[in-house]
This record gives C-alpha cells, sequence and structure tokens, in this order.
C-alpha cells in the first residue's frame, strides 16, 4: 500500500509511505529557500514521487490533514455549548467568537479548493482521505510512538475548528476524550504574549520560552489567568479586552498593562500558565490505576519546557513527542495516519533523516571547483581526528551528511556543531547568523554519557533522541558544557546512538576522549529566517559568507575558505 501525505498551509510539503516504510518527506521551504512557505509543494511532491521510484497515478492513496470541513457530529454540540456559555457568562466575547469562526472559514476555503483541484485535474478524487486536523495530529503522534496504549494530547492555535483533543489510543482502536474549540487556544495565547513582545507569532514562540527562564513567572500570573484558565475540567478563555483567538487585536488596556513589565517577566508568566493550563488537562484524564504513556504533537509541542513538565506528571510513565510535531508534519503525519486506518500500520519511532541526500561527493568537488574557487578542501586520513582537532582549535563546524531531517530540527546531518565549553558561543555564533535567542544552543551527547548528563534520563526516553524535551542538568555537566546549559539548569539533549549516527557517535566518543567534555553543541545549519540547508551549494554558500569555519561534507572532505582560516592554513594548507 502506498499512500501519500500533502499539505499546502504554514509549511508545505510532502510524505510518502509504502506499507510499513516512511519512505520520503520533505518541506516545500527547503526548495524553494522561503521560510514556512506555504506555496502548493509541488517539489516536495515530486521528490517523495521520486525517492519510491512511482508516478502520481500508482498512489492508492492521498491523504490530506490540514482541513477535512466542517463536521456536524463533530462541531456543532461543541459550538452550540460554547456559543451558550459565551451569552450567558460573557456576552461582550460575542463578537470575538463569531470573528474566530468567520475567519476559520475563510482562510481554509482558498488552501482546501487548490488540494481538491490538483486532485480532480488528475483525476484522483476517488484516492482522497480526509483527515480532522487534530485526529492528524494525534494519529501522527500515536502510530510514530513506541506504545501500544498511550493518552494522546493535541494543541496548537486552530485546525478544523478545534485547538486542543485529549484521546486515548490502544489495540481496540481510539476514543476522543476532550475537544476545546479554537476560541479557547493555548496556541492563540502563546502567540499573542509572542507578538506583544516585539516577535512573530507562529514562528518565535522559542524565543519566548527562552526569555521565560529570565523572568518571575509568579508576578504577572494572575493577569494571565484572566485572559485563559482551567475550570471543571475543561480549558476556557474570556474574550474582550485582554483575549483575543487572533494573532491580531490588541486592547489599548492590555497594552498599556504590559507596557509597565519587564518581557522576561512576561513571557514567564505566558510559560507557566501554558505549563499549568496543560499539565491540568492531563492530570484530568490520567487513568487512577497505573502510569499511562503519553503522547503529543501539535505546534505547541514545539515548546521544550512544557514537555519536560508533562513527563514529571506523576502517573506519566513516558512520552513520545512527534518530531515533527507542528503544521509542517502534517504531510508525515496524514500519510502515516491513513496508513493506520486502513491497514493498521505502525511507524515505531521512525528516524527524522527522510529527506533529499547530501549527493555525491565528486559532485561536490565538482561543484567546488566551478562555482567556488575561493574554496579549499582537504580529504584527512581519519576525519574524526581532524574534526576533535578543529573543535580543540576553536572551529565552527557545517555538517552535510546522508539525508537531510524531516521537520523544525536539525539532527546532526544539516548541523553547525562546536564545542560547549565556551558560553558565550551562544552570543557571537548567533551574531554570525544572525539570530536573537534567549536558550541556549543544545548539547549533543553519546548515549553512554547521557546518564550521567541529564537528571532523570533513561534509555526507553525517546524525545530525547530527537530534542523535543528539556532536562535538569548534573552540576558535573554544568560546569564542563555551560555552553549547552540555560540559565534554568536545563538542557534539550539530542542523544546519539552508535547504530542511528555512526559517524556523529565516533566523534562524540573522540571529543570526550580528548577533553572529558560529555557533549558537543548543535544547532541548525541557517541562518536567521531562513530553511535550513539542505544542499552541498547550500552549506558553501553558507561557508562563504562566514556562517562556518569548515563545511564537513559526507563524512569525508573538510572545506574552508582559502586564506581565511589560520587553523586550516596551518594543518591543511
Amino acid at each position: 500500500m502506498i499512500v501519500v501525505g500533502i499539505s499546502n498551509n504554514d509549511l508545505a510539503g510532502a510524505c510518502l509511505v509504502r506499507d510499513n516504510n516512511i519512505v520520503a518527506a520533505v518541506s516545500e521551504e527547503r526548495f524553494t529557500r522561503r521560510k514556512d512557505d506555504k506555496v502548493w509543494p509541488a517539489r516536495s511532491i515530486a521528490y517523495v514521487l521520486g525517492a519510491a521510484g512511482l508516478r502520481l497515478e500508482q498512489v492508492d492513496y492521498i491523504a490530506y490533514g490540514w482541513n477535512a470541513g466542517f463536521n456536524a457530529d463533530k462541531h456543532l454540540p461543541l459550538y452550540f455549548d460554547r456559543i451558550v456559555e459565551e451569552a450567558t457568562q460573557n456576552p461582550a466575547g460575542l463578537v470575538h467568537v463569531r470573528r474566530r469562526i468567520t475567519d476559520e472559514i475563510h482562510n481554509d476555503k482558498a488552501k482546501r479548493l487548490e488540494f481538491d483541484t490538483f486532485l480532480a485535474e488528475r483525476g484522483l478524487r476517488d484516492k482522497a482521505i480526509y483527515l480532522d486536523h487534530h485526529e492528524c495530529h494525534a494519529l501522527g503522534a500515536f502510530v510514530c510512538s513506541p506504545f501500544e496504549r498511550a493518552l494522546v494530547l493535541t494543541c496548537d492555535g486552530r485546525g478544523d475548528y478545534q485547538s486542543l483533543t485529549v484521546s486515548r489510543y490502544g489495540p481496540n482502536g481510539s476514543t476522543v476524550l476532550q475537544r476545546e474549540t479554537s476560541i479557547d487556544s493555548l496556541g492563540y495565547f502563546y502567540g499573542r504574549i509572542t507578538r506583544l513582545l516585539g516577535y512573530t507569532p507562529n514562528r518565535h514562540e522559542g524565543k519566548i520560552t527562552g526569555l521565560a527562564a529570565h523572568g518571575d513567572p509568579e508576578k504577572l500570573l494572575p493577569l494571565m489567568q484572566q485572559m485563559i484558565d482551567f475550570a471543571d475540567g475543561r480549558i476556557r478563555a474570556r474574550c474582550g479586552e485582554l483575549y483575543q483567538p487572533s494573532y491580531d487585536g490588541y486592547s489599548d488596556r492590555l497594552r498599556a498593562l504590559l507596557a509597565q513589565e519587564k518581557p522576561e517577566d512576561i513571557a514567564a508568566a505566558a510559560q507557566r500558565h501554558t505549563e499549568n493550563l496543560l499539565v491540568d488537562t492531563v492530570r484530568h484524564h490520567l487513568d487512577c490505576d497505573g502510569d499511562e504513556n503519553l503522547c503529543l504533537a501539535g505546534g505547541v509541542f514545539g515548546n521544550v519546557k512544557i514537555n519536560q513538565r508533562l513527563r514529571e506528571i506523576r502517573g506519566v510513565e513516558n512520552v513520545y513527542v512527534l518530531p515533527c510535531m507542528g503544521d509542517g508534519g502534517l504531510a508525515l503525519a496524514a500519510a502515516v495516519g491513513a496508513a493506520y486506518l486502513k491497514r493498521g500500520s505502525r511507524f515505531s519511532t521512525p528516524s527524522m533523516a527522510l529527506g533529499p541526500d547530501s549527493g555525491d561527493t565528486r559532485a561536490a568537488l565538482a561543484l567546488l571547483s566551478g562555482d567556488y574557487p575561493e574554496l579549499s578542501y582537504h580529504r584527512p586520513d581519519n576525519i574524526i581526528s581532524s574534526l576533535v582537532e578543529a573543535l580543540a582549535h576553536d572551529q565552527v563546524l557545517g555538517m552535510v551528511k546522508g539525508r537531510m531531517e524531516f521537520g523544525p530540527r536539525a539532527l546532526c546531518n544539516r548541523s553547525i556543531i562546536y564545542h560547549a565549553a565556551d558560553k558565550s558561543v551562544n552570543d557571537w555564533l548567533n551574531a554570525r547568523m544572525h539570530r536573537t535567542e534567549f536558550m541556549p544552543f543544545a548539547p549533543v551527547s553519546a548515549v553512554e554519557h547521557a546518564a550521567q548528563s541529564y537528571i532523570g534520563w533513561k534509555p526507553d526516553q525517546v524525545a530525547a533522541d530527537f530534542m523535543t524535551m528539556t532536562y535538569e542538568c548534573h552540576p558535573e555537566f554544568c560546569r564542563a558544557c555551560p555552553a549547552a546549559v540555560h540559565i534554568d539548569g536545563t538542557a534539550r539533549p539530542q542523544i546519539v546512538y552508535p547504530q542511528s549516527d555512526p559517524f556523529m557517535h565516533r566523534l562524540l566518543a573522540a571529543w570526550h576522549a580528548r577533553t572529558a567534555q560529555l557533549a558537543l553543541i548543535n544547532t541548525s545549519f541557517n541562518k536567521h529566517e531562513e530553511p535550513i540547508i539542505s544542499s552541498a551549494r547550500d552549506a558553501f554558500d553558507a561557508l562563504r559568507a562566514g556562517m562556518v569555519d569548515f563545511v564537513v561534507m559526507n563524512e569525508q572532505i573538510l572545506v574552508w575558505k582559502r586564506g581565511r582560516n589560520r587553523f586550516a592554513r596551518q594543518y591543511f594548507e
């Protein structure tokens, strides 16, 4: 059975599944080089079909999880009760409720039509599977998890008139336990704080998470509770001057209240409140008879601190966060979800190395000689030893190897690597990449060093393999690797196994043997507001611009800018 999943909003992309194997997945932004590109994913569709050696007409199903449309049985009771509640308790909020529903209908119509037209023009309407937006998130998280049974939580800004669902999945199917409207949206709540602090909502929420650790979470918590809160097992927003279910519309009163406060205190209160509301939601549904596994998907779970809080709930056994947790992951979630619904297929903890390959080394060398005369290269006899020496001499490495990662995290195939002993790297390297961040770079650690680095880490906690969870750090790790530890003593690690990435595991082991340091730092290989690099050309352009000191190409060659690198002159020129 062959399924193609397609997403054409927020972050367009495609995924192809054949039987129990995810063959390929990619986001359109990696081809167009426009971050979060919402165009029709024509190149992504072509890529995943090409990776499988197939034509579109050979596909059995084409799955779509952005917008299944209004479902009277599902949405009418949800919204009828909510509108009655608003009319009786907060009549002034009804105008915002109406605007939310109207905007959602309008915003989804064009993108749904684009998908429908694509199928109709090719005579493929009978192959379409439309998945409810939040069901698609939930299916993606459960189907890719290692669990037989799990409580599944989805949370984002909005999708198919909902912003949060809680379901219980198991061998006998699934049951939805809770739905929240897109009026009562934690995604909108957090995004509004993002905009009020001067950043772009639905893109820069991670900056708020990092900033939050610098502030007092209690000072403004009462204000946040006036916007949206938890009552009688439900999340309820109070639409009006302090909150609207939108990234737009900020009252003079709200702006005046926050103008008197420190940005870090605002961020801290929003972060703490969001954590508390989701913890309360999970606790409300936990099985009293024993520990439960928890699966998470939806853009809100890009927030690694929230995921830590949920893991720490008494009664939660383990947590799996779909690595492509946001709407950019809907193509993959739709494909695996459709395969599960049609045939019961499971895809336990799949690799995210699903994109285009880095290409043949000979082709990269030809590109160098033809288009980059200012760059030099060297093929060391022992590249691991050369990289350890480069890191010891404070060289910034740009890794390009294997297949590009799908999702928001670079997991050492398209990563920038540096040692974690220099805390100031978070300032000067971010400046090189034109980034403004409040959270330090993430550590990447060999599995042998994980337990002595991250408090409470266990080998079965696969969320840590994908950099989707923070941990408190052991004191020795904080001392040895300050560049990877946040002001609150946490880090968001990627754990590397010899079987998952032999090259990176060897580098980490050699670095530890040389320095006794338990990690290197890993950040995505891209400038601010650009997608993660895809090709050798993207990497060489970044090297030419001075983003990194070396490009490490295909685990074989080192590339640097001639005459500008003192270390290279000493060792290689």
